[in-house]
């Protein structure tokens, strides 16, 4: 008979019995080989902690990631690293409406920054390093870095070589342009630059779309972000938008709510449609000449300085329009506004959806209010012999006309120099601040363009005060200078013209003083 072979030394991750006897065990399983020819029942294998499991899979997904990763080591400069993480760490939670969209960005800006991880972590650090320098920005010196970030942006976007994501990285570059203005730039004596820079992105898009090229997922997810911007500005200055909603609207996810449109995606046609119309009306509210009702102004004043003649306006008008086409199209404007309603189907709980809801309807009362001074126009409340729209304008100005946004709404109190229609814009203007004061103050800061539109309607100290309270609100959670400037213009500009008994249409104002109003 064969002698048994001796038995070896144990093993480290052995079965219980081997381990026991302080034999070495073959690990097989679920029954070890050595207890079959030991001729014992194997009794099992001690399950790996938990903790010792998820540091194996920690380190697997860590070498899984280093082994995917598209940046190269160094491409990132470490004098940035700091500056990239100012960025992630502030910038999505600062400009989002909730926390719960800030992994979607970062993804798509990941996916962007791998094509080309230079030019991509530089714009990244920039926004980084504006934000630290924001609290020194009345510094002459920290505003000469942040110019220096941004020229180096512009270089990046010159040299951009040509590839299959061209067209993502230069959205990219030229979203990173606007985010610094609205983190530092944008101060009392430096002009904006975002409505030339978003000029540009029109100009981009037009190119890229003759030229046989199509937009990508990540290129609309940018697109809508750039898309917003340009509305706002193009509603304030009243012209059409440079970035149509077609190079991004995208209907099949408009029941999703995005992270700076929420609900009101399927309201940007409505809001590109009343860009076109205050375009069309610009033209004469630019000619409206500044009514500073002094003695001494109004005998300083030259002596075509009068309300334009509107017949002649339109007889030199290339394509003369027809003031009962205007009527129509408004009327047709305010009907859908009034009837508009977000397409909600994702489910969300109350406390979820509430930002989500205030803001479309605090968007539809803001277009609401602007259509509506649009066909009236306010009137100084000082001398009122002396009517500077008595002369046809586009539309006639009709009396108090109830619109069809609250069933249960009723105008405020008109006061003894309160014309019906401003007291309908202030109703209209309660509206709006009734919605924006509804949720808490961390669910409104992408409401500064509604509340900019009931801030220039208020004229009581207790409204005013409200308003107020409605800017700290938004300024608190989102750090861009655009709040503090948006607030000053109606604060300098708008209550104290009104104040006075001057012009204070604030369509007028923003003609006036270009770029000093940017309620982004």
């Amino acid at each position: 008979m064969t002698p048994p072979a001796p038995l070896m030394r144990r093993s480290r991750n052995g079965c219980f019995d081997c381990r026991r006897a302080k034999v070495k065990c073959d690990e097989i399983r679920p029954s070890c080989g050595t207890c079959a020819r030991r001729r014992h029942v194997c009794q099992g294998y001690a399950t790996r902690s938990s903790a010792a499991a998820a540091a194996a899979a920690i380190a697997t997904t860590a070498r899984t990631a280093c082994s995917l990763s598209l940046i190269p080591r160094g491409a990132v400069s470490p004098a940035d690293t700091s500056n990239i993480e100012t960025y992630f760490k502030r910038h999505p939670f600062e400009l989002l409406l909730g926390e719960e969209f800030v992994n979607e960005m970062n993804a798509n800006v990941l996916l962007v920054l791998q094509h080309d991880p230079v030019p991509m972590a530089d714009a990244l650090s920039a926004i980084g390093y504006a934000y630290n320098l924001a609290s020194d920005s009345d510094s002459p010196r920290s505003l000469m870095l942040v110019l220096n970030r941004r020229a180096r942006i512009l270089a990046n976007l010159r040299t951009l070589r040509p590839s299959s994501c061209y067209f993502e990285q230069a959205l990219f570059l030229l979203l990173v342009l606007c985010a610094m203005e609205l983190v530092t730039l944008a101060q009392p004596g430096h002009e904006a630059t975002i409505p030339t820079i978003l000029r540009n992105v029109g100009s981009l898009i037009g190119h890229h779309l003759s030229t046989g090229g199509e937009i990508s997922f990540v290129g609309r997810y940018l697109l809508r972000a750039l898309a917003r911007q340009d509305l706002v500005v193009s509603l304030v200055q009243m012209r059409r938008p440079c970035i149509p909603t077609y190079a991004w609207l995208d209907m099949t996810e408009s029941h999703k709510a995005d992270r700076l449109l929420g609900y009101t995606v399927t309201l940007m046609p409505l809001l590109e449609e009343l860009c076109t119309l205050a375009e069309e009306v610009r033209g004469q509210v630019s000619r409206r000449p500044s009514l500073e009702y002094t003695a001494s102004e109004n005998a300083s004043l030259p002596v075509d300085a009068t309300t334009p003649d509107f017949d002649a306006w339109l007889n030199a008008s290339p394509s003369p329009p027809k003031p009962s086409d205007f009527h129509n199209r408004a009327d047709s404007l305010r009907h859908r506004f009034s009837t508009w309603r977000p397409i909600i189907n994702d489910a969300l709980p109350f406390r979820s959806s509430r930002k989500f809801r205030a803001q479309a309807a605090s968007y539809r009362a803001g277009a609401l209010l602007y259509l509506h001074r649009l066909q009236n126009p306010p009137r100084p409340s000082s001398r009122p012999s002396f009517d500077p729209f008595s002369r046809p304008t586009y539309f006639e100005h009709v009396a108090a006309v109830p619109l069809p946004f609250e069933a249960d709404a009723t105008p405020a109190p008109i006061s003894d120099d309160m014309s019906p229609c401003d007291a309908e814009a202030l109703s209209l203007a309660h509206d709006i601040m009734l919605h924006a004061s509804g949720p808490p103050p961390a669910e409104t800061k992408l409401l500064l363009w509604p509340v900019f539109l009931a801030a220039c309607e208020v004229c009581s100290a207790d409204d005013r005060s409200a308003v107020g309270d409605l800017f700290d609100s938004i300024a608190t959670h989102r750090g861009t200078v655009t709040v503090e400037r948006t607030r000053r213009f109606v604060e300098q500009r708008v209550w104290r013209a009104r104040d006075t008994g001057s012009e204070w249409s604030w369509m007028y104002l923003t003609q006036r003083y270009p770029g000093e109003c940017l309620p982004i």
